[in-house]
C-alpha cells in the first residue's frame, strides 16, 4: 500500500487518535500526580521538581539543545519561560483549590481565545458563548468551585493565551525542542528563589523525588514526543479537535486518582467548554494547541486543544 491512499489516511487519522488519547491520559495523571505532591511540598516544591527534572530528562536526550539561543532570538525564549511560570504558577495553586477536571476547562478558554482572536465568523461567537456559559456555571451559587480556585485557573488561562501567541514567534527561528528544554531551564532558575523562601522540604524524601519525576515525566517529556508524532500523521486542526477532550479526561483522572467528585452542573460546565474547544478548533483549521509547556509547531498557528497546563 503506497503512501497517500485512502486507507493508509484512514490508518494515520486512527494512530493520530489513539496517540491524542494517551497524551490526554499522561497529561492529566500527571496533573493528578502533582496535586498529591502539592499536599506534601506545597506549590512551589512541586512545580520546582517537574519543571528541573523534566528539563533534566530533556538535555540528557538531546544535550546540544542546551545552550544559549542566538542574541535575536534571548528576549522571545526569556518572555516565554516567564510566561511559562505564570501559566503553571497558577494551574498548580488551581488545582490545590478546585478539582481537576474543572481547572482544565477553565485553562482552555485561553486558547479559545487565541483561536477565534479578531474573527468575525458568526460560528466563532457560538463557541464563545458556550464557554462562557460553562464559566458561569462555574462561578455560580450551585457550584462547589471556590472563588479563589477560579481565579487562579483564569489566571492559567491567560497566560497560556500569552504562551501560544508568543510562542509563535519564537518557534518561527528556533527548533521547537531547544525552546522546550530552554524554557524549562529558565523557568526553574527563576522557581529556585522561590523554593529557598518556601521551604519546600523534599530533601531526604525519596517518595516526593520519585513523584516528581513521575509528574516530570508524564507532564512534560512523554507528551512532548508522542505530540510530534500525531501532528506528523493528521491535519493540525483535527488534531485540535481530538485534544479537547483533555478537560473530560481530567475529570476522569481527577475522580480516580484523587477522589473528586463533580456535581451535575461542573459536568455540563466541563461539557461546554469540551464541545466550544472542539469547535473553535476545527472552525479555525489553524493548528493544535500544545499539552502545557510545549509550544506549537513553527508553521502552526493556536488552536484550541491541549495544562497548566495543564499545565
Amino acid at each position: 500500500m503506497t503512501p497517500g491512499t485512502p486507507h493508509d489516511s484512514r490508518r494515520a487519522s486512527a494512530s493520530a487518535a489513539l496517540l491524542v488519547v494517551v497524551i490526554a491520559l499522561t497529561m492529566q495523571t500527571g496533573s493528578a500526580l502533582a496535586a498529591r505532591l502539592i499536599e506534601s511540598i506545597g506549590v512551589v516544591g512541586a512545580l520546582w521538581l517537574r519543571t528541573a527534572l523534566a528539563a533534566v530528562l530533556l538535555g540528557a536526550v538531546r544535550p546540544r539543545s542546551v545552550r544559549l539561543p542566538p542574541v535575536g532570538d534571548r528576549l522571545p525564549v526569556a518572555a516565554l519561560t516567564v510566561t511559562l511560570l505564570v501559566m503553571n504558577l497558577s494551574f498548580y495553586a488551581a488545582i490545590s483549590r478546585a478539582p481537576l477536571g474543572v481547572v482544565v476547562a477553565v485553562e482552555f478558554l485561553g486558547p479559545l481565545a487565541v483561536a477565534v482572536l479578531g474573527s468575525r465568523r458568526p460560528v466563532d461567537f457560538v463557541w464563545i458563548g458556550l464557554a462562557g456559559l460553562g464559566v458561569v456555571l462555574l462561578a455560580g451559587p450551585t457550584s462547589d468551585v471556590s472563588t479563589t480556585g477560579l481565579l487562579f485557573a483564569l489566571c492559567a488561562a491567560c497566560a497560556w493565551a500569552a504562551f501560544l501567541l508568543l510562542a509563535k514567534r519564537a518557534v518561527t527561528t528556533m527548533a521547537p525542542f531547544s525552546v522546550v528544554t530552554l524554557m524549562l531551564i529558565g523557568s526553574a532558575i527563576l522557581l529556585t528563589p522561590l523554593l529557598a523562601v518556601s521551604g519546600a522540604g523534599f530533601v531526604g524524601a525519596p517518595e516526593a523525588l520519585g513523584l516528581g519525576l513521575a509528574v516530570a515525566l508524564l507532564s512534560s517529556a512523554l507528551p512532548y514526543f508522542l505530540e510530534l508524532f500525531a501532528l506528523s500523521r493528521v491535519r493540525a486542526a483535527t488534531y485540535g479537535v481530538l485534544l479537547s477532550i483533555e478537560p473530560a479526561v481530567a475529570a476522569l483522572t481527577g475522580f480516580l486518582i484523587l477522589g473528586q467528585r463533580l456535581s451535575v452542573v461542573e459536568v455540563v460546565a466541563i461539557v461546554a467548554v469540551v464541545v466550544a474547544a472542539a469547535g473553535a478548533s476545527w472552525a479555525s483549521g489553524a493548528g493544535a494547541t500544545p499539552p502545557a509547556d510545549v509550544p506549537v509547531g513553527a508553521a502552526e498557528e493556536p488552536a484550541p486543544g491541549g495544562p497548566a497546563g495543564t499545565p
